[in-house]
C-alpha cells in the first residue's frame, strides 16, 4: 500500500502530476489510455520565488492571481515528471498557450493536490475563478480552506482542447482577517490548470504568503485504510478448463486446510488435496488460499467444496472448453463493422441497418495539403468501430489487426476449421482472415495516395449519444497524418501481405497492394519521423497521441524485413531493447513476436538466439510474479490501469509466444492460463468479464449498439476494460477504491465497462492458444 507523503517546496515554481491526464499535447484517450503506476516523487526547489500577485496592498485590491505552478506543498499520485518545465519535482508543468503565456499544470490525476498560503488583510466575501482546459469531460476539483470544503466540487467540462482555456467562477463565502491554507484537491482528471484568481465584491482583500501555514498540511485528511477481507465464495474460471490445463481456484482463507472435488449431481468424490497457506492479495486486500485441481483431467462437470465456505464452486472440464468463447470474441468484430447492414441470417437478434457508409468523408483542416485541401471529399468505407463509439482510429486498429493475424499465423489449423456465420463464411478463406480483410480495406483507404502518409483517424467532431449507427448523421472527417499512424499502417500491411499471399485467387492483387502500401508508408515516415498527433480544437474524440515512435519504427522495420527479406530493414533495427507487454502506445514487442514466429524463414542477418532471449526474459519475469502471488496470477497493483483486462491478456500472449519457442517451460503456459482464468472469473469482482460467458458477466456495457438496440443482453463476446481506481467521474460511485475491485457494470462506466477492439484481440489469441496447446 502506498503511504501518502507531503512535499514542501520553497515558494517557487516546479510542476505537478505525472499520469494519464491531459497535457498540452493531448495524450489522454478514452478507451485505451494506460496510466502509469503510482509512487512517491522527490521534492526539490529553485533559487528564487516567483510568487506573483496583481495586488500590492489591500487598499488597491483588484484581485489576487495565484499561478498554479507556484504551490508551496504538493502531492502527486504518479512518479516522474513528463515535462521538466520550470521546476524539477514530480509535478508536470508545461508552457501554456493561454493569454499571458507562462506555465500550466498538466496530467492531473485523482488524488493529487496543491497547497497555497493566503493572508486575508481585509475581511470580505470572496470568489475564486479557476482557469482550466481539457479535451474531454470528467475532470473535477475541490477548493478547501484550512482543510474544509469552501464550496461544492467543481466539474471541469471539455473546453475543446488541452490548450483551449475557460474560467469557472465559484463563490467561497466570507473570510475574516487571518492566515489560511488554500488547498486544491484534484478529485478526478484529466484537465489542465493555469491559475486561480480571488476576488471580493464587498471590499475584502487577500495576499499570498511565501511560507505554508503550519507544519502539517491541511490537504491531508485522515482516511481509514481499507480492511483486509475474506471473500465469501470460491473464484475460478467460470467457463472451465481443457483436460491438460493447470486448474487453480482461489478459496476464502477459512480455517479449512483441505478441499474436495465431487462429480456434479452424484456426490462421488474424485479428488482431494491440501489448500495453500492463507495470504493477502494486495490489489484486492483479500485473504485467500489456493486449491490446485490440475491432476483432475477427465471431462465432466464437478463441484469444488471447502468446509466453512457455504457454496460449492461448479466447474467443468471439456476438450473444447474455449471454442465457443473464441468464436464469439472473434465474431464481435463482425458486430462492430461499419458501413454495412447486419442481416438476421448472420446477426440474429442483433441485426441492424447499415450506418456510417463513410463514402463522403471530409479532409479536416489538420490533414489538408495542396493536393487534398480542407473539405475535399474522400471515401474510406468499411473497418471496425473502435470501441463503444462510432469512430475509427488507425493507431488502435493497427495493434488489433496485427494480433488477429498473429493468432492465425500461430494456429492456422484451428482457425481454418472455424465457421463464424459471417457473410463470407462460404468462401475458401478462413473466417478470421475474411473478418480482418474488412478492416484492412478501410486501413488502405486511410493512406494518402499522393505521398504515402496515413491519416490518424476517421471521426465525427464529438462523441454521439447511445443511438444506433444508422441514426448518426454527423459529418465525418479524416484528421491529421501522423508518424505513429503511418508506421502502424506500414507494419500491419507488411504482415498482412505475407499471410494473404496464400489467398491470391480469392483476393487477387491484394498482397502486392498491401506490400506496396507498406513501403510507401515507410518512406513517408522516414521523411517525417516526428509528426505527432495534436488534437484540433474542434475535435473531441479519442486522441491516441504518441510522442515516442521508436517502438513503431522497430515494429514496422521488423515486418518489412520479414516480408521482403531485405537485410537493410533488420540492420536498421534497435535490437538492444528488451521486449515488454504491448499496448496501443507501445508496439515494439509486436516486432519481436513476428521475428519469433518467422524464425525459420529469416535471413542470416537475424540473431535467432537474441530474438528468443528477448521473449524468454520477459516471460520469466511475468511467470515469477505468478509463482509468488496469493491469487496465483501475475497481476500486481500497478497492472490495474484503464483496460486492465487487455493488459492481463497481452501478458498472457507474450507468455504463450515464449512457451512456443520452448515448450519445456510449462510455467509460461500455466501463467498464461492463470491470466485467462482471471478475466473469466478468478478475480475479486466475481465477474467473468466477457459478455455472454460465465455465471456472472457484464450486462450494461458502454457500447452504443448494445445500449441502443433495445435488447436486454449485450452483444456476446466482448471483453470489458476491467477494474482500476481512476474513473474520471464517469459514474456516481464504485463499490470499492481498491484497484482489483473498482469496477461497476453500468453503461456510464466508460472507464471500466467499455469495450474496445484492441482489448478483444488478445482474447482471441489467448483462447485459441490455450485450446490448442493444452487440449
Amino acid at each position: 500500500m502506498n503511504i501518502k507523503t507531503i512535499f514542501t517546496v520553497s515558494a517557487l515554481s516546479l510542476g505537478l502530476l505525472a499520469g494519464c491526464g491531459g497535457g498540452g499535447n493531448g495524450n489522454s484517450n478514452k478507451s485505451s489510455s494506460t496510466p502509469t503506476t503510482s509512487s512517491q516523487p522527490a521534492a526539490s526547489s529553485l533559487a528564487a520565488s516567483s510568487l506573483q500577485s496583481s495586488a500590492t496592498s489591500s487598499a488597491a485590491f483588484n484581485g489576487l492571481v495565484i499561478e498554479a505552478e507556484d504551490y508551496l506543498r504538493f502531492y502527486d499520485t504518479t512518479p516522474g515528471n513528463t515535462t521538466n518545465e520550470y521546476r524539477q519535482d514530480a509535478v508536470d508543468i508545461e508552457k501554456t498557450n493561454d493569454q499571458g503565456g507562462g506555465y500550466n499544470i498538466g496530467y492531473i490525476d485523482a488524488g493529487d493536490w496543491l497547497e497555497f498560503s493566503l493572508e486575508v488583510t481585509t475581511p470580505g466575501t470572496f470568489s475564486i475563478e479557476s482557469r482550466v482546459a481539457s479535451a474531454q469531460s470528467g475532470g473535477a476539483l475541490l477548493l478547501e480552506i484550512d482543510g474544509k470544503a469552501a464550496a461544492e466540487q467543481i466539474a471541469v467540462s471539455a473546453t475543446g482542447d488541452w490548450q483551449t482555456w475557460a474560467s469557472i467562477n465559484t463563490a467561497i463565502g466570507d473570510l475574516a482577517v487571518g492566515n489560511y491554507a488554500l488547498c486544491i484537491q484534484m478529485k478526478s482528471g484529466p484537465f489542465n490548470l493555469n491559475w486561480l484568481k480571488l476576488t471580493s465584491a464587498n471590499g475584502g482583500a487577500v495576499a499570498l504568503n511565501n511560507t505554508p501555514k503550519g507544519a502539517e498540511s491541511s490537504c491531508i485528511h485522515p482516511v481509514e485504510p481499507p480492511k483486509v477481507a475474506v471473500p465469501d465464495r470460491i473464484k475460478l474460471n467460470q467457463l472451465g478448463f481443457t483436460p491438460n490445463a493447470e486448474k487453480l481456484a482461489v478459496v476464502p482463507a477459512v480455517d479449512a486446510t483441505r478441499f474436495t472435488v465431487v462429480k456434479a449431481g452424484t456426490g462421488e468424490q474424485v479428488l482431494s488435496g491440501d489448500l495453500s497457506a492463507g495470504a493477502i492479495w494486495e490489489p484486492a486486500l483479500e485473504s485467500v488460499k489456493l486449491a490446485d485441481l490440475s491432476s483432475l483431467s477427465s471431462a465432466g462437470d464437478y463441484e469444488l467444496r471447502v468446509a466453512g465456505v457455504a457454496e460449492a464452486a461448479k466447474f467443468s472440464i471439456a476438450t473444447n472448453a474455449y471454442d465457443a468463447v473464441n468464436a464469439a470474441a472473434l465474431k464481435a468484430y463482425y458486430f462492430n463493422r461499419a458501413s454495412t447492414e447486419l442481416l438476421e441470417a448472420n446477426a440474429g437478434i442483433y441485426k441492424r441497418a447499415a450506418g456510417h457508409p463513410d463514402t463522403h468523408v471530409l479532409i479536416h483542416a489538420s490533414a489538408a495539403d495542396a493536393k487534398r485541401p480542407e473539405g475535399t471529399v474522400v471515401s474510406a468505407a468499411k473497418g471496425w468501430y473502435d470501441a463503444g463509439d462510432y469512430n475509427k482510429y488507425i493507431v488502435n486498429s493497427g495493434i488489433t489487426t496485427y494480433t488477429l493475424l498473429a493468432a492465425f499465423q500461430r494456429f492456422p489449423t484451428f482457425f481454418t476449421a472455424q465457421s463464424l456465420n459471417i457473410p463470407e463464411s462460404a468462401d475458401a478463406v478462413p473466417d478470421i482472415l475474411n473478418e480482418v480483410m474488412w478492416n484492412l480495406e478501410w486501413m488502405l483507404a486511410m493512406q494518402d495516395p499522393n505521398d504515402g502518409g496515413v491519416y490518424h483517424k476517421l471521426t465525427s467532431k464529438g462523441f454521439n449519444g447511445f443511438e444506433m449507427p444508422e441514426t448518426d448523421k454527423s459529418e465525418r472527417y479524416l484528421v491529421q497524418k501522423t508518424t505513429a499512424a503511418t508506421l502502424d499502417f506500414a507494419a500491419v500491411m507488411a504482415a498482412a501481405s505475407r499471410i494473404y499471399r496464400n489467398y491470391e485467387s480469392q483476393y487477387p492483387g491484394k498482397s502486392a497492394q498491401m506490400l506496396a502500401a507498406a513501403k510507401s508508408a515507410w518512406t513517408w515516415a522516414n521523411a517525417n519521423p516526428a509528426i505527432y498527433y495534436s488534437q484540433p480544437s474542434d475535435i473531441q474524440t479519442g486522441a491516441y497521441g504518441d510522442n515516442n515512435v521508436s517502438d513503431e519504427f522497430f515494429w514496422a522495420g521488423s515486418e518489412l524485413y520479414i516480408t521482403t527479406a531485405d537485410n537493410n530493414y533488420y540492420t536498421g533495427l534497435n535490437t538492444t531493447e528488451n521486449a515488454d507487454v504491448p499496448g496501443w502506445g507501445g508496439v515494439k514487442s509486436l516486432g519481436w513476436i513476428s521475428l519469433a514466429q518467422n524464425l525459420n524463414s529469416l535471413t542470416s542477418a537475424a540473431d535467432e538466439a537474441l530474438i528468443k532471449n528477448r521473449l524468454d526474459t520477459l516471460a520469466t519475469g511475468i511467470a515469477s510474479k505468478k509463482a509468488t502471488s496469493p491469487y496465483g496470477v501475475s497481476l500486481e497493483t500497478g497492472d490495474f490501469f484503464w483496460g486492465s483486462n487487455s493488459g492481463a491478456l497481452n501478458q498472457a500472449m507474450m507468455l504463450l509466444e515464449a512457451y512456443q519457442l520452448d515448450t519445456s517451460k510449462i510455467a509460461y503456459r500455466n501463467a498464461a492460463q492463470a491470466l485467462f482464468d482471471y478475466v473469466l472469473g478468478r478475480n475479486a469482482t466475481d465477474y467473468s468479464f466477457v459478455t455472454g460467458f460465465g455465471v456472472k458477466s457484464p450486462l450494461n456495457i458502454h457500447h452504443r449498439p448494445s445500449g441502443g438496440d433495445g435488447i436486454a443482453a449485450p452483444i456476446p463476446g466482448f471483453i470489458v476494460g476491467g477494474p482500476h481506481p481512476d474513473h474520471y467521474n464517469d459514474c456516481g460511485s464504485y463499490p470499492s477504491p481498491l484497484p482489483a475491485k473498482s469496477f461497476v457494470d453500468e453503461q456510464c462506466s466508460y472507464s471500466t465497462n467499455e469495450i474496445a477492439i484492441n482489448w478483444n484481440a488478445p482474447l482471441v489469441y489467448v483462447s485459441a492458444a490455450l485450446q490448442v496447446l493444452a487440449p
